[in-house]
């Protein structure tokens, strides 16, 4: 007679495996949770039944459970008592990298300080290069000269009288 609340041990398709009777369903079959990976099964006939758990079935059950694929709980690393617990290894923390005051500017603050010091209108490639060259600006991009434009067409676009440039020809920018 199986009870509910009870530990068994039921063969299914792959293998033997303890489980725990939760409930009956309507078509008499037995609700039950496995006891290895945690999930519900369900026990079609008495013969898949083959006997009451034991002690030492739950015992080796606890030493051997291993989560499933879906499981997020780690079952306890086990140790024996001459072993001390190992720390893991000591992370070392980053340093900081220190800004470098010569690399300090945005693109456009160190296109507004070459176009003052030009005087005369230049294009995005060559306001870059000197930028690069001056050490005002460094980037990883691969093309900065389009970042630049682009960046001064919006800002002469959402300032318009208030803009620090203006688009002398096509590609040109000045300093107003």
């Amino acid at each position: 007679m199986i009870k509910i609340g009870k530990c068994y041990v039921a063969r299914f398709t792959k293998a033997d495996m303890p489980v725990r009777i939760e409930a009956v369903e309507g078509n008499g079959d037995w609700k039950a949770r496995s006891l290895t990976h945690g999930r519900i099964v369900f026990v079609k006939n008495e013969s898949q039944i083959l006997r009451e758990c034991s002690e030492s079935d739950l015992l080796d059950l606890a030493k051997t459970v291993v989560p499933n694929r879906r499981s997020k709980r780690q079952p306890p690393m086990q140790q024996l008592a001459t072993e001390t617990p190992q720390a893991g290894p000591v992370r070392k923390a980053k340093a900081k990298r220190q800004r470098v005051p010569e690399y300090s500017l945005t693109l456009l603050e160190a296109a507004y300080r070459i176009l003052r010091e030009a005087k005369k209108p230049l294009t995005c490639q060559n306001i870059v290069d000197r930028a690069f060259k001056k050490k005002l600006h460094r980037s990883s991009g691969a093309t900065p000269q389009n970042t630049l434009n682009a960046a001064l067409a919006t800002e002469i676009k959402t300032k318009g009288e208030h803009a620090r440039f203006v688009k002398v020809g096509r590609g040109l920018f000045s300093v107003k």
